[in-house]
């Protein structure tokens, strides 16, 4: 019961539901872009962060290996990492995963 309530209280994600186990480079990477421009956003206006986290549910490795020859989308992957922190914008293992 501890443990539901505080699921129940905790704050808010919104975000992206994971993408298709198969899902392709223009899907990572329009997912991706939609990311980085809500941390641009967050970085405008703090009050943004308050909110709610945002999460993407990807594994960084994963997309490294898979998207390898995609430099833009590695690109954008590596603006999520470093800069999404900073205003709670985080990555996630999908669920059932690793």
């Amino acid at each position: 019961m501890d443990h539901l309530s505080s699921l129940v209280v905790g704050r808010p994600s919104t975000g992206k539901n994971p993408l298709p186990e198969d899902a392709g480079i223009a899907e990572w990477a329009g997912q991706l872009r939609r990311t980085v421009r809500e941390i641009e956003t967050r970085e405008q206006d703090p009050a943004l962060v308050a909110r709610a986290q945002y999460v993407l549910y990807a594994d960084p490795q994963l997309l490294r290996r898979r998207h390898a020859d995609s430099p833009g989308l590695l690109q954008l992957l590596e603006i999520v990492e470093s800069r999404g922190l900073a205003v709670d914008v985080v990555l996630r293992q999908p669920l059932g995963t690793g």
